[in-house]
């Protein structure tokens, strides 16, 4: 009960103008991309910066289920980031490539360095093939399973990273799933 008075009162402030709300929205859309994610509720999505994608949100449950990674203060990111070089390949040839057992094998190997992998998997997003990677933090004292998928485009690499709680994961993942089901990574089309 008290929990909920906290934030009654704190929607309250924001609505009175003394203290400033998230930009909170139920989705994004980059017109000069065509960089979309719309995830279903009671998720909600921000933009954000980061030095890693030229775009970048991110994804936040207003339920709070499932719980933030340890440390962390939001549930996924989800960025893209040009990659003019994969302009020279159709969006077939690049799907032929991340087919093969090798591309995720090679992308599993690099998370191992940090995570303990618990499962990899390759998925079909308006006809772009990208892979699935979980694991599960070496370092206890980090608290957080991570749901990673990368697809790549003739545009570029979109990527989504999920972090929540380790106990967590097994149920959340099919919530992430529904969440990568919503984003349009530039030079795809959604059905």
């Amino acid at each position: 009960m008290r929990k909920r008075l906290v934030i009654a009162a704190a929607v309250l402030a924001g609505i009175s103008g003394l203290l400033p709300l998230p930009a909170l929205a139920s989705g994004f859309v980059d017109a000069v991309t065509g960089f979309k994610v719309d995830p279903p509720q009671p998720f909600v999505v921000a933009p954000a910066k980061t030095k890693s994608y030229d775009l970048a949100v991110i994804v936040n449950s207003l339920n709070g289920k499932p719980s933030l990674g340890a440390d962390d203060n939001y549930l996924c990111q989800v960025g893209y980031k040009a990659e003019p070089e994969n302009a020279d390949f159709a969006q077939e040839d690049i799907n032929l490539q991340v087919e093969q057992p090798e591309w995720l094998d090679n992308a599993a190997q690099a998370m191992s360095q940090t995570f303990d992998i618990a499962g990899k998997a390759t998925f079909v997003l308006n006809g772009a093939t990208g892979i699935e990677i979980i694991g599960k933090s070496k370092d206890p004292a980090h608290g957080a399973s991570v749901f990673v998928s990368m697809i790549d485009t003739p545009k570029g690499r979109t990527t989504l990273n999920c972090a929540t709680r380790p106990e967590e994961m097994d149920a959340a993942i099919n919530q992430f799933r529904l969440i990568r089901a919503t984003i349009t990574p530039p030079g795809t089309t959604a059905p």
